[in-house]
C-alpha cells in the first residue's frame, strides 16, 4: 500500500514560524516534523510514499529527497495552484493508480499504529480515524460506519484514512476539500467507516502545539 502525505498548504495558523519554511519542516528537536514521520513510516513496513507539495516545495523536496537516506522511494505531485485535500488526490491519480492508499496530513504526529494498514483490506470507499475534540465536529459512528447529523457529530477527522481511488475517479483537475467534497457523497451511501483514537495526536497548528510535539517525540 503507498503512503500519500499532504505537504502542500501555507501553514498560515502557525507564522511566523512558517513564512520561509512549510509546515511539515518545522523542527521538534532539531529534526523536521516530515523527518519523525518517514522515520515512522519506515518503522512500520511501508515503502512507497508520494508528497504532494506546492508551497516553499524546493525547500521539502531538498529535504527529503529521494527518500533513500530513510529507505523509501518518493515520489512528488507538484501543484502549480493549490487543489485543497481532495484536489491533491485528484491531481496526483496517475501516480497513485487503483490501489487504495493511506492518507496522512504532513502537519500530523501521532503515535497511531499505521502498520496495521499494510494488508488493510478496504472494504468500503474509505476508512477514518477520528478523535474527540471540543471544537469542530464532522461526523458520528454507528456500529463503525461513519454517519453525519448536526445534532449527532461528535467526532473529528484526524488526519489519517484509508482511500479508495474510486472516490476522485472521473473528476478534473480542480480544487477540492477532501471531507466537503469527495466524502459526503459515500458517506450518504453509507460507503465509509471509521474509528476513534485515543491515543497521541496532534495536528501542527500552534505553538502550544509544538511545545507539546516537543514533549511526545522521541528519538
Amino acid at each position: 500500500m503507498k503512503i500519500f502525505i499532504l505537504a502542500a498548504g501555507f501553514g498560515k495558523r502557525l507564522r511566523p514560524f512558517t513564512k520561509k519554511l512549510p509546515k511539515p519542516l518545522i523542527k521538534i528537536k532539531k529534526k523536521p516534523l516530515i523527518h519523525w514521520n518517514l522515520l515512522k513510516i519506515r518503522k512500520a513496513g511501508f515503502k512507497n510514499i508520494v508528497i504532494n507539495t506546492h508551497y516553499l516545495s524546493n525547500k521539502i523536496i531538498r529535504s527529503v529527497g529521494s527518500g533513500k537516506k530513510y529507505g523509501l522511494k518518493i515520489t512528488y505531485s507538484h501543484e502549480e495552484e493549490i487543489k485543497g485535500t481532495g484536489g491533491a488526490l485528484v491531481t496526483a491519480k496517475k501516480i497513485i493508480q487503483k490501489e487504495p492508499f493511506l492518507l496522512i496530513s504532513g502537519d500530523l504526529w501521532s503515535d497511531y499504529p499505521i502498520e496495521k494498514f499494510l494488508d488493510f483490506k478496504l472494504k468500503k470507499a474509505a476508512h477514518l480515524i477520528f478523535v474527540r475534540e471540543k471544537k469542530s465536529k464532522d461526523a458520528y459512528l454507528e456500529a463503525g460506519i461513519v454517519k453525519n447529523s448536526k445534532t449527532k457529530n461528535n467526532l473529528t477527522y484526524a488526519g489519517i484514512a484509508v482511500i479508495n481511488p474510486k472516490i476522485f475517479k472521473g473528476l478534473k483537475e480542480d480544487y477540492y476539500d477532501l471531507w466537503t467534497d469527495l466524502l459526503q457523497k459515500y458517506v450518504k451511501q453509507n460507503e465509509v467507516t471509521g474509528e476513534i483514537y485515543s491515543g497521541d495526536l496532534i495536528n501542527l497548528n500552534s505553538k502550544k502545539e509544538l511545545n507539546l510535539l516537543d514533549g511526545l517525540v522521541v528519538e
